[in-house]
């Protein structure tokens, strides 16, 4: 691979998968900034060689940090996700949301730096925002500070992530090369599946109890699918394959949930009153994982969790694989704390295709 060349600043940081699907495509991060402390304590541990900021964006002066932590330098790209919360599907949405207006310091920051390009990643839900008059305000400031922005809704299992996760990119040029913009699907003929994923570490049982940092099992064999190699390159083990230590009673009303199934399907003695419909949900090998939010060590919380053939939810390492993390990236703080960093992450694969893009119209 050639020597990287452009300067990108990544905002909103989080743990770092946006950046790291970046570095694979040979673009160099030379600033991230998080306000989040666990998370960035995640980014800095696995981005060694960026300057990184624990840093709250809305308090910070662009022309300060050009000049104190960037020299003046000129910016290629500014890429991130400014926290999506507000215009999430699960839960209430609401416009008045202070985090939705993150949104504008990212574009304010893409205004002062004038980079060649910026990617700014966001949940679907913000599609339907306001009628969608949300999508429209952003497009239109963007061209306001000569900017032609495009927006693309991608889909991770076209990538070469094993999951179904939708997330909305706009990606923008200050020139007409955004017009030619494509964004290369995974040449494989069928979606990878949670198998593909997990089979080399399927009957390895995770940590309950004894919650260190660092800790780590050995693989128990080789790797079983090509993605498996991938995951494993430059690993030593499996760090973070941590997992909640589940009563009794949950143990026993999971074991009554085949794989693709949910709480509905459970006998009415172990079903659960009120709540979400789509709670208990149990991985199928079969298929590509559900999208794994932040809340992917709870089994209780929507959408499909559970592992595959053990009774338990998925692992922090297990997520994060369906993620497309490799096994060396690691995770910091409490065990929340990683599950959250793992499932609000942009999967590394499907930044990795967007940035490939991004090189092919520089």
């Amino acid at each position: 691979m050639s020597e990287k060349k452009k300067i990108l600043i990544d905002l909103f940081c989080g743990a770092g998968g946006l950046s790291l699907g970046f570095e694979m495509a040979n673009l160099r991060i030379d600033l991230a900034i998080e306000l989040e402390e666990n998370y960035y304590n995640a980014y800095k541990s696995n981005h060694s060689e960026t300057l990184s900021l624990n840093k709250d964006i809305t308090l910070l002066n662009c022309e300060d940090v050009s000049d104190k932590y960037l020299k003046n330098k000129e910016i290629d790209g500014i890429i991130g996700g400014p926290p999506c919360i507000g215009f999430s599907t699960v839960g209430n949405r609401r416009p008045d949301d202070p985090r939705n207006t993150l949104i504008f310091y990212f574009i304010q920051w893409v205004k002062f730096f004038k980079p060649k390009f910026f990617v700014m990643e966001n949940v679907p839900g913000i599609l339907s925002m306001g009628k969608g008059k949300v999508v429209e305000k952003i497009v239109n400031l963007y061209k306001e500070i000569g900017y032609n922005c495009k927006m693309e809704i991608l889909l991770a299992a076209d990538y070469g992530v094993p999951q179904l996760r939708q997330r909305v990119f706009f990606i923008g040029t200050q020139g007409k090369s955004i017009n030619s913009l494509k964004i290369q699907k995974n040449a494989q003929p069928s979606y990878l599946t949670v198998q593909d994923a997990l089979s080399d570490i399927l009957k390895i049982k995770p940590f309950t109890k004894q919650r260190v940092e660092n800790s780590t099992i050995n693989y128990n064999g080789p790797p079983l699918t090509q993605y498996q190699e991938y995951l494993r390159e430059n690993s030593e083990g499996l760090y973070d394959h941590f997992a909640p230590n589940h009563s009794e009673l949950v143990r026993r009303r999971i074991s009554h949930i085949d794989q693709g199934m949910n709480h509905s399907s459970l006998p009415k003695e172990f079903q659960l009153k009120g709540g979400y419909p789509n709670i208990y949900g149990r991985l199928d090998l079969n298929s590509p994982a559900d999208t794994i939010t932040g809340n992917c060590g709870c089994v209780s919380a929507p959408g499909r969790f559970i592992h595959p053939t053990q009774n338990r939810a998925i692992s922090i390492r297990e997520a994060a694989r369906l993620q497309s993390f490799p096994d060396r990236y690691k995770f910091y703080g409490t065990m929340r704390d990683k599950y959250k960093q793992v499932g609000n992450a942009v999967p590394p694969l499907m930044a990795y295709a967007v940035a490939k893009s991004i090189n092919n119209i520089l």
